[in-house]
C-alpha cells in the first residue's frame, strides 16, 4: 500500500513541474513523459550544480592562501 502511494505522490508531483502528463482521449488513459523538459531540466540543475561546486572550491581555495598569511 505504502508503494502505491509513493507511486501517486511522485506521479503528482512530476506532474506539476511538467514532466508528466495526463489525458484520457476517447476514453483511453494516456500518461506521457515530455522527455525534452526533462532533459533541458535536468541539464540546467547539472549546470547550476558544477556552478555551484566551482564556487566552492574558489571560496575554500581562497580561503586556505589567506590562512598561512594571517598567522
Amino acid at each position: 500500500m505504502r508503494a502505491l502511494i509513493v507511486v501517486v505522490v511522485l506521479l503528482v508531483i512530476l506532474g506539476l513541474v511538467g514532466w508528466v502528463r495526463y489525458s484520457s482521449p476517447n476514453g483511453d488513459p494516456t500518461l506521457r513523459v515530455d522527455t525534452e523538459k526533462v532533459k533541458e531540466d535536468t541539464s540546467a540543475i547539472v549546470e547550476k550544480s558544477k556552478q555551484a561546486v566551482d564556487d566552492a572550491a574558489r571560496k575554500i581555495d581562497a580561503s586556505i592562501e589567506q590562512t598561512p598569511a594571517e598567522q
